[in-house]
């Protein structure tokens, strides 16, 4: 009998009105109503509790498991060693858990300085553990077949065409990023641009072009939400 159907939802925007947030909170809700009251949903606010930095600890786990060429999931779980290691490996263990588990997540990562929130790289750096990584003789992960929709907002226009295209360092790198782990093969990114019209008075032109962006995303969310796997 398959499994019901499960979603991971995190935000990482500092702001709780942010845009990301309410297009985020479009899919999830559009996303419960298609799969119903037996669907899985585990909703992460990465501002309201942080994720501390990847430190020595962890990375002194991951060498080891890397030296070892360790793939088995169960054998990298017990691979810590000294206290601190065991610590900082509890602590990405309950967010990979979390990924592990959704067959659907949604990340609201609006653009910070051409990139993303320190927040949303914190959560990254911790899950992304060598177990995961694409196999590179099998070209296959653990994390491979899940739904992944990436929800950005920009002050500007980044889109193909605009000036400001080869600042967008955002979907490049999350494209490499998630890819490395498999969770690029089902992936779709929702822009919503020129966020700073709404109080930047020389880009107030722009504040329509900025609603359409929005609604568009908002409207791309619901699209996304409706491929649930029931």
């Amino acid at each position: 009998m398959p499994s019901s159907p499960s979603l991971l939802h995190i935000d990482s925007s500092p702001r709780p009105d942010s845009v990301t947030r309410q297009v985020t909170a479009h899919f999830a809700e559009a996303w419960r109503k298609a799969n119903g009251d037996d669907a899985t949903y585990t909703y992460r606010d990465l501002n309201a509790r942080h994720v501390p930095h990847i430190d020595a600890a962890q990375i002194a786990v991951m060498q080891r498991i890397e030296t070892a060429g360790i793939r088995d999931l169960d054998e990298a779980r017990g691979a810590a060693r000294t206290p601190a290691e065991k610590a900082a490996w509890a602590t990405a263990w309950e967010l990979i858990d979390e990924v592990l588990e959704a067959d659907t997540i949604v990340l609201g990562a609006p653009m910070h300085n051409f990139s993303l929130p320190s927040a949303f790289k914190a959560w990254f750096d911790r899950i992304i553990v060598p177990p995961l990584v694409v196999d590179p003789e099998t070209g296959v992960g653990p994390l491979a077949g899940k739904q992944v929709v990436v929800v950005t907002a920009r002050g500007g226009a980044y889109g193909p065409g605009t000036p400001r295209q080869a600042y967008d360092f955002q979907e490049p790198y999350l494209k490499s990023a998630l890819g490395m782990v498999a969770l690029a093969d089902d992936l779709t990114f929702l822009h919503a641009e020129m966020t700073k019209s709404a109080h930047v008075p020389r880009l107030a032109g722009f504040k329509d072009m900025a609603g359409a962006s929005l609604a568009a995303a908002l409207e791309g969310a619901g699209r996304a939400a409706q491929r649930a796997r029931v």
